[in-house]
């Protein structure tokens, strides 16, 4: 609602950013609660407790967030902006996809050599291709912006394959074996919900400052990139601080379950 219905006045958008912290907060006391009372909770209480687990699944909302988001406001800005055909646009945004299937391919290397921080580099030519990104739609001229654009989004696929196998390995490598589906499932939905908030609020900066009289298309997708740029310098932060930390939570193997058999122990299997 906040960012289909822009708030009239900062009152407003500091009451819709509380309410939603608000809910964040309370969702993880809920389900202490609810283990506590006996019941069968959504989160696995070990995943609420992980803070290697929490902190890369933010990187992992802010990077989806962002790329989503900034891949529909560059379609946006090619065709309504500098009025290319679908297809053209197609082909600006095409070597994106090329080297993030290449870098993906080759970031195991990586990891092996310097392991969570591939993901803070990942992060950080993000941050660098986006900002070039909206940079060259100021600065570059119209026949040749094409191309430039066509290059930045060949970091930016490079970025995202250095950062989004890597990144989920390494979270769902502090899940429990017994919650490990269910750690994939929370994983894939946070990033769904940042993916569903950042199209619409990085698509209402692009269209809201497209308006304007003063303004056109590529100050707009240069506030709307680096509105982005913002979000991935965000996760590049969470990113650093969690490769920082020591991997004390990580959960250990399974115990077998106490058989209060006495004789379990002596019984022979005979063929």
């Amino acid at each position: 609602m906040p960012f289909i219905q822009i708030p009239s006045n900062g009152a407003a958008v500091a009451a819709w950013a509380a309410a939603g912290c608000a809910v964040a907060g309370l969702i993880p006391i809920w389900q202490r609660r609810f283990t506590r009372a006996g019941g069968r909770p959504l989160l696995h209480p070990s995943l609420l407790g992980s803070a290697q687990f929490a902190l890369g699944t933010a990187v992992a909302m802010a990077q989806f967030g962002a790329s989503i988001a900034g891949s529909l406001v560059l379609t946006m800005f090619l065709q309504d902006g500098l009025g290319l055909p679908a297809v053209a646009a197609a082909a600006v945004t095409l070597p994106s996809a090329v080297a993030m299937g290449i870098s993906s391919a080759l970031a195991w290397r990586l990891v092996r050599r310097i392991g969570r921080h591939t993901v803070t580099l990942g992060l950080a030519l993000g941050v660098c291709s986006l900002l070039a990104s909206g940079l060259a739609a100021l600065r570059a001229p119209a026949d040749a912006l094409p191309v430039v654009l066509a290059l930045t989004q060949f970091c930016a696929g490079a970025a995202s394959g250095l950062t989004v196998s890597p990144n989920q390995a390494l979270v769902l490598r502090h899940a429990p074996r017994e919650a490990a589906g269910v750690a994939g499932g929370v994983l894939q939905m946070s990033q769904r919900i940042a993916a569903a908030v950042g199209v619409s609020a990085v698509s209402g900066v692009y269209l809201h400052t497209a308006a304007r009289a003063t303004a056109d298309h590529r100050s707009a997708y240069w506030h709307a990139s680096l509105t982005c740029a913002g979000v991935v310098a965000v996760a590049l932060a969470v990113s650093t601080l969690r490769g920082g930390r020591t991997d004390t939570d990580v959960p250990g193997p399974l115990q077998p379950a106490h058989d209060t058999n006495p004789r379990a122990g002596t019984q022979e299997t005979h063929l």
